[in-house]
């Protein structure tokens, strides 16, 4: 999908630039929750606290009402970068849109109000001077990175601050508890090592569930950070099989014809690039 922004990219580049930009309504949660919360320790800090239903009035349904109107409008097939493209509007998925909407409401709310009871009390002594500047999307240029071995790497952490010599990286979660998180905080962690050069003994991970007032707390070992290590290389090198003699610089993809088909065809409806599969399947 890369270029297909340019405007002679050819149709099926310009599709897959389109798709990968869509969300989900559960993605769309995600964005409005961490956005409320957000509100919510910079109002604290600054000596103004919020309610949950205060935080959310003034930063997710606004933001809710935006997104959505833009996907039913679809205001994204001319400016699919700035304007929201939902899934379940895409394909015609979503069956009972005010339920939808309710669910991701009392979501976000349950969420916001966790993180002021049982969130708050532990980052909200926090002074902005502690915190590490996070290079996001939406702030223009070129968003949070890392160069390992001498691949380019996005890690975009949620929150992080300096306590002496000691980095805390936190990591919002709206939905469901997994396993997977870990090894995303383990990219977190390599982040921190790379860019700060700070030892693993001293960076300490929390996986924040908002929805269940839940946070799992842990670091790493020397030797799980190694065992860390070699899964993302071992991802990376996965990734560069479908590159055009492997050259991660020239980072050219191999022609569609040359890729696989998922092992299990229905989970390819959840997917965002289903349409470009659509026939074969």
């Amino acid at each position: 999908m890369w270029g297909g922004w340019e405007r002679d990219a050819d149709d099926v580049t310009k599709q897959a630039y389109r798709l990968n930009k869509m969300t989900n309504r559960w993605g769309l949660m995600g964005v409005a929750t961490e956005e409320t919360i957000m509100r919510v320790l910079r109002q604290h800090q600054a000596g103004n606290p919020m309610t949950a239903d205060e935080a959310y009035e003034t930063v997710a349904r606004p933001l809710l009402r935006k997104c959505w109107g833009e996907s039913k409008r679809g205001e994204w097939k001319t400016d699919p970068k700035n304007k929201c493209c939902l899934h379940g509007h895409y394909y015609g998925t979503m069956e009972d849109e005010q339920a939808a909407g309710a669910a991701i409401t009392e979501q976000i709310k349950n969420c916001t109000q966790n993180f002021i009871e049982r969130v708050l009390p532990r980052i909200g002594n926090n002074s902005r001077e502690m915190e590490i500047q996070i290079q996001t999307p939406d702030l223009g240029g070129d968003p949070e990175n890392i160069t390992w071995n001498k691949v380019k790497m996005y890690v975009i952490p949620d929150y992080a601050y300096r306590i002496g010599n000691q980095m805390h990286i936190h990591d919002w979660k709206a939905g469901k508890i997994k396993e997977s998180h870990r090894d995303q905080l383990a990219g977190y962690a390599l982040w921190a090592e790379v860019k700060y050069k700070v030892p693993i003994e001293d960076i300490f991970l929390y996986v924040e569930y908002l929805n269940e007032g839940q946070v799992l707390p842990f670091q790493l070992t020397t030797e799980e950070f190694d065992v860390q290590k070699a899964r993302i290389e071992a991802s990376v090198a996965e990734m560069s099989e479908y590159l055009v003699d492997f050259d991660r610089e020239k980072n050219e993809p191999l022609p569609k014809n040359e890729w696989e088909l998922a092992g299990d065809p229905d989970s390819c409806k959840m997917c965002k690039f289903y349409e470009l599969c659509r026939e074969e399947l």
